[in-house]
């Protein structure tokens, strides 16, 4: 039978160290340094490698290796998505966002800024500041979502110095309503419910709740929604100087202690015989205050 284990050795080596003489004149004559020896090499003179077992832990090693270094290669060359960032998906309360497909156009990147709301979520503040939106046969600018058994709750929702083609509000309940004459719409239409069984919202304690702020951005459009199963509630939201040229702002099951709607411009046709600004007879209120002034407004 033959003996397959291998045996490798290390040829040994030695170096010497020539040492000079010389001189130093006078009473000391010539001078020689004392030699040290030789210098041998300190490895083993033979490696054992029974049955390729070695070999085979090496190869793996190296294999790992490998792959453990591209791995984090490609880990660190992806950028984090952190809050404000664009075209991004963002569970609340988290910071970090997770990158967004819009369904109409799957194929370019997205510049959406959405936030998704789990049910029973309370949040201090989301403040969206100087933001530029809107995106060619893009139907929703701005929606502001909460479903039949999830409402999003606000103490307050203030809408100001923006502007819209087209507002639409439906299926919600605001304790007060207050439209200044700064509101400006091609035609509006205030088609409200009245009820005295409302409440007053008052959101409590924002302590150790996260905000969402996000100034002088562009974007394609915002979203934020409930997607659970019970309200989510928040103390304010605001919407200053937000402005698009195309899409509708929606609103839908959001219930509300006050709204406050100054400085906007609304319309998408001139036409102030039809109307551009519209709050459906879904939406319940105990009081209203409505200043809206009509002019042929459009918005490109």
């Amino acid at each position: 039978m033959s003996d397959d284990k291998k045996k490798f050795k290390s040829r040994k080596f030695s170096l010497k160290v020539p040492v000079p003489s010389f001189k130093l004149g006078g009473l000391f004559g010539a001078f020689k340094f004392p030699t040290f020896g030789k210098l041998v090499n300190p490895f083993p003179s033979g490696l054992y490698l029974g049955g390729g077992k070695l070999i085979v832990i090496s190869l793996a090693t190296v294999v790992l290796g490998f792959v453990a270094s591209m791995f984090l290669l490609l880990s660190k060359g992806e950028q984090e998505i952190t809050w404000p960032m664009a075209g991004a998906v963002y569970e609340a309360p988290s910071m970090i966002g997770a990158r967004a497909v819009d369904v109409e156009t799957p194929m370019e990147a997205s510049q959406t800024l959405q936030i998704n709301l789990p049910g029973g979520i309370r949040l201090d503040e989301i403040n969206l500041v100087n933001i530029s939106l809107g995106k060619a046969a893009l139907a929703t600018a701005f929606s502001l979502q909460g479903t039949s058994t999830a409402y999003i709750v606000v103490d307050d929702l203030i809408i100001k110095n923006s502007e819209f083609p087209s507002m639409d509000f439906s299926n919600s309940e605001f304790y007060n309503i207050t439209a200044t004459s700064s509101v400006v719409a091609a035609g509006h239409t205030f088609n409200i419910t009245a009820t005295t069984t409302l409440a007053d919202i008052t959101v409590g304690s924002g302590r150790g709740v996260a905000s969402y702020d996000a100034e002088d951005m562009v974007v394609d459009r915002i979203i934020i929604q409930c997607t659970g199963t019970s309200d989510c509630v928040i103390d304010t939201i605001t919407i200053d100087g937000v402005k698009t040229w195309v899409g509708v702002f929606d609103l839908d099951y959001v219930k509300a202690g006050k709204l406050t709607l100054e400085g906007l411009r609304v319309g998408d046709d001139g036409d102030i015989n039809s109307a551009d600004l519209v709050m459906n007879s879904t939406v319940y209120f105990t009081s209203v205050a409505d200043g809206v002034t009509e002019a042929p407004i459009n918005i490109k």
